[in-house]
This record gives C-alpha cells, sequence and structure tokens, in this order.
C-alpha cells in the first residue's frame, strides 16, 4: 500500500488500532511506537510528510478509559510535527462518565472534540458538524480574550 501512496502522491490518514483493548498496556506509548513505525514505512517508500496525517484511532481497540487518556494527552504527538485527526467516539465515552442513550449524548461528543482542538487536533470528524462548529468557534473567541 505504502509503495502505491508513494507512486500516486496522494494523502494518506496513518490510524492506530488494535486488534482488542489491553487496559494493561501504556496506550500512549503503543500509538507513538505505532506512528514512529509507519512513519519510518512510509519514508522509505517515498511518501512525503505533506501527504501524512496522524489518527490515534480514538475507540480503536482502546478501553474508553484508553480512549479519553488520548484526548488528555494528544498535545504528545505534536512531536511527529504532523496534522493530528480525531474522530471521538464520544457516544461511548461518555456513557461511561454519564450514563444515557446515545441520542443523549451530544453534550460528550462536543466536550471531546472541544478538547481534542484544545490538545492540537487540527481535524475532527464529527457527526453533528453545525452543533461542534459552533462550540468550536464559541470556544475560540473566548480563549482569545484571554
Amino acid at each position: 500500500m505504502a509503495s502505491l501512496i508513494a507512486e500516486r502522491n496522494v494523502p494518506v490518514i496513518v490510524m492506530h488500532n488494535r486488534d482488542s483493548a489491553d487496559p494493561a498496556i501504556d496506550i500512549m506509548k503503543d500509538i507513538s511506537t505505532f506512528f514512529a513505525r509507519s512513519l519510518d514505512i512510509a519514508a522509505k517508500a517515498g511518501i512525503g510528510a505533506g501527504n501524512i496525517v496522524l489518527d490515534p484511532g480514538i475507540g480503536f481497540g482502546k478501553t474508553q478509559e484508553q480512549s479519553m487518556t488520548v484526548l488528555a494527552r494528544l498535545d504528545q504527538f505534536k512531536g511527529f510535527g504532523l496534522p493530528l485527526l480525531v474522530a471521538p467516539r464520544a457516544s461511548a465515552s461518555s456513557a461511561s462518565v454519564v450514563p444515557s442513550e446515545p441520542q443523549q449524548r451530544l453534550g460528550g461528543s462536543i466536550a471531546a472534540h472541544l478538547i481534542a482542538a484544545r490538545h492540537g487536533a487540527q481535524i475532527i470528524r464529527a457527526h453533528d458538524v453545525a452543533e461542534t462548529v459552533q462550540a468550536l468557534l464559541v470556544a475560540a473567541a473566548i480563549e482569545d480574550l484571554a
């Protein structure tokens, strides 16, 4: 896949994933090791850094606590010098904090998006786009006054 991406000079999202969640591992170290290994493969294949976006894979092969840890410590991945994408599956994580039905978890999703943006995510995939954009714009306006 890496050689085809390099040959076509197209963007690629490198997303961390595990076959199953393991609460015993240091998830931040696991993701960092995965990113380093993936970026080495990309460099050897000739994929330009400008075509790479990193995604820590919130909710994929992680416990709910690990997913929230990744969001809280997202800025640790800034050292790779590449854009960060997050697609928080906050519906599951927010339910672990405040029990609720899926249709009642917009607040949890927006909280996850705000935290992700604050900690370095440049790209956020959201289902509730208008509400997320509004929250991000209001948060930015408030922070600009700090």
